[in-house]
């Protein structure tokens, strides 16, 4: 690649990579399983915890399907995006902030930050791995039993 080349990919890189947190902001929201999905590698990892992992687009489906039946709505907004590109790998790093509306009506307000791993498949850039375990609770505290994920309602 000559010098110009690689800069244009690096810079049509960086906004695909960015696109990929909207992406995934609107799929959630929205409850649309194919635009969510679309962000995610086949095999990627989304880390809720050091202990709660998801592996897989099937289980990452299945989580997020049971956040929509736990949570009324939610919506999220993601700002201070950075990205490292190395080739076909890269990692970035955004903040998140969402409002969260429970099924008593009660809305609750969290925000975190994002830890990712990118890869490059064919010409799309995709989540591997996202990190979402760094998190925070603004107001007010919901209870542990409006929060519970239901998983076991598939």
């Amino acid at each position: 690649m000559t010098d110009i080349e690689d800069r244009l990919d690096r810079i049509e890189s960086e906004l695909a990579i960015q696109r990929l947190a909207s992406e995934y902001c609107h799929g959630a929201d929205r409850r649309d399983l194919d635009r969510f999905l679309a962000v995610w590698a086949p095999t990627a990892v989304w880390q809720m915890s050091d202990d709660v992992r998801y592996e897989g687009l099937e289980a990452i489906a299945n989580v997020v399907q049971a956040q929509w039946r736990t949570f009324a709505q939610y919506v999220h907004w993601t700002t201070n995006h950075t990205v490292w590109i190395d080739g076909d790998e890269a990692r970035g790093e955004c903040d998140v902030a969402t409002y969260v509306r429970l099924h008593s009506g009660r809305w609750v307000r969290t925000g975190g930050t994002y830890r990712d791993k990118y890869r490059r498949i064919g010409a799309r850039w995709l989540i591997a791995h996202r990190d979402a375990s760094t998190r925070l609770d603004i107001d007010p505290i919901p209870d542990e039993s409006e929060i519970r994920l239901r998983l076991d309602d598939v």
